[in-house]
């Protein structure tokens, strides 16, 4: 059985195509070490936990901001009534 040139190439492409798809699939899954989807798996599990723990201390934050200022306002309305 002889190929022509036209074979040959189509074969010799999808040689090259399987060893790319191999390459990436190893890059993803890992190749005994963590594979790209892995690594976004915990990057979006600690960026999570950011999240979350900014939210908290925000809003603790928050309280306390508004209660200073609360208590700055209290104080100047205090100070202006006695004195007069």
């Amino acid at each position: 059985m002889n190929l022509t040139d036209f074979e040959t190439d189509v074969i010799d492409r999808l040689g090259r195509i399987e060893t790319k798809l191999d390459n990436d699939f190893r890059a993803l899954h890992g190749n005994g070490q963590p594979g790209l989807i892995e690594k976004h798996e915990k990057l979006e599990s600690r960026v999570k936990s950011i999240e979350d723990a900014m939210k908290t201390q925000s809003g603790i934050a928050g309280k306390v901001i508004i209660g200073f200022a609360w208590l700055v306002t209290t104080a100047i309305a205090v100070y202006n009534l006695f004195r007069k």
